[in-house]
Formats: structure tokens, C-alpha cells, sequence
């Protein structure tokens, strides 16, 4: 991404303690959050009909909410590298995570069916390197859903808060994916139809934060709105059933380990 203009830069010190509180405290009602597990477990189970005996693990796991709603699917665990995350996946009952760096995964090749990185590679400093180590923990044909931010210009408070690295293009990312040994199955931008709502949003909170301080934007639209922003981010699930779509918010790739 050379060449880049670079983003507008705030001021996040204090802020940091704050995101896994922030997430364990939103992950299931927020429209994003949730829109964004249903989509990814759509396409999981359309790479993998009807299985309920999957080795999985999700590379960030975070808070544990899509750890837990994979378990239906086979064995999952996760992992993070913050002990805060872990904490709160413990207080979700989880007891298959653990901490690990990405780029030193705990566990010996060809142990997984599935990875799952959900806005994982743009906090990296070697994205590429992070899905290396991913590939080499995927069974021969196992494939990594992979759930990225789109975009420079849709750089924001929240890139910062989460210490983001980059964002990336549909070159960029498909260029990530190849140069760590991954074949694309299929690869495809989300959140089409509220692109223009959350750029907007964005724009408006670069004034607000001029008068006032924010540490996230899970609140930034008004709590009557939240079913009505699901329900259009979750209406985008039938079209990527029938076709790939060609601009959005994020990115969603599947990549596979070749045998």
C-alpha cells in the first residue's frame, strides 16, 4: 500500500485496557459482531455440509463468543495473546483456549480442519508470516476463513483503539494470502450495503472527537438502530451464497492448505 495517505492519528493510551470489557460486553447484541458470525458460519457451512466432526481453531479468539457458537460444528479452541481475552473466555465457560502468539502456534502440523482469523491479520506486524504459521497447523485441504477490515480511507478511532496495522484492498489481502502458501477457494468484500452509513459515521466522529474524547465506536449509532443495521449487514448472507461482491466494508476470504 505504498503511497498511501496515512491515517488520521488519536489519541488511545488510556484506552487500550478498555476493548476486551468493551467487546465481552457488546459481542452479542452489537449488528457488526453478530452479523459478522452468522456470514462466517455460512460460509463454513457451505465449504463443510452438514460435518459435526471438525477440528477448529480460531487464531484471536477474543472474547470467546465465536468459539462458542462453533462448537456445534466439532472440536474448537482458540487462542489469544492477551490474558485478558483469555480471561473472559473463561468467564464465558470456555475452557479450550489458551495463550499463544500467532506467529508460534502451540500446536504440531496438520492438526486443524479449520483456522479461523476474524479481524486477526491486520493487527500482525507480519500478516503474511501469521498465516504461514497458520497454514502449518491446517490438515493437507484444510482450509482458514479469513475476516479482514477494508480500506484506508475507512481508517478510524476503532483501527486505533484495536492497534491496527493496516487495512486491506482485494489485492493486498489476496497478495497476504499467496505469499503464505495459501490457494484462494474464494475471496469477497462484505458489508456492501451499509458502506455508506459507516463512512459517514466515520466522518462524523472525526468532529466529534475534536470536542469530545471516545474510546469506541460501538456506540457511535443510536440503540433503536442496532436490529435495523443487522438485518440489512445480515441480508447481504443470501446474495454471497449466489455471487462474490465487489466493493464493502471488509473483506471475507477462504484460503486453503494444498496437499
Amino acid at each position: 500500500m505504498a503511497g498511501a495517505e496515512m491515517p488520521v492519528r488519536y489519541s488511545t493510551a488510556a484506552l487500550d485496557l478498555h476493548t476486551y470489557k468493551i467487546l465481552y460486553q457488546v459481542e452479542e447484541t452489537h449488528w457488526w459482531l453478530t452479523a459478522r458470525r452468522k456470514i462466517v458460519l455460512d460460509w463454513i457451512h457451505q465449504s463443510y455440509p452438514g460435518r459435526s466432526d471438525l477440528v477448529i481453531l480460531d487464531a484471536g479468539c477474543g472474547t470467546g463468543l465465536m468459539l462458542q457458537q462453533m462448537q456445534h460444528l466439532g472440536q474448537a479452541e482458540g487462542v489469544d495473546i492477551a490474558d485478558e481475552a483469555i480471561d473472559f473466555c473463561r468467564k464465558r465457560g470456555l475452557d479450550n483456549v489458551r495463550r499463544a502468539d500467532l506467529s508460534q502456534l502451540p500446536f504440531a502440523e496438520d492438526t486443524f480442519d479449520v483456522v479461523t482469523a476474524l479481524d486477526v491479520l491486520e493487527h500482525l506486524d507480519d500478516d503474511a508470516g501469521g498465516l504461514r504459521e497458520m497454514r502449518r497447523v491446517l490438515k493437507p485441504g484444510g482450509r482458514v476463513f479469513i475476516f479482514a477490515p477494508a480500506h484506508r480511507w475507512l481508517w478510524s478511532l476503532q483501527d486505533e483503539v484495536s492497534h491496527h496495522k493496516r487495512r486491506y484492498t482485494a489485492r493486498t489481502l489476496r497478495e497476504t494470502v499467496r505469499q503464505a502458501g495459501l490457494e484462494i477457494d474464494r475471496q469477497s468484500y462484505v458489508s456492501m450495503l451499509l458502506l455508506p452509513v459507516i463512512f459517514l459515521g466515520r466522518q462524523w466522529l472525526r468532529v466529534r472527537l475534536k470536542f469530545r474524547p471516545a474510546d469506541t465506536e460501538n456506540d457511535l449509532h443510536p440503540e433503536w438502530s442496532n436490529g435495523i443495521l443487522r438485518r440489512i449487514f445480515e441480508a447481504e448472507i443470501p446474495m454471497l451464497r449466489r455471487m462474490d461482491i465487489p466493493v464493502g466494508a471488509s473483506l471475507l476470504c477462504i484460503a486453503r492448505k494444498v496437499g
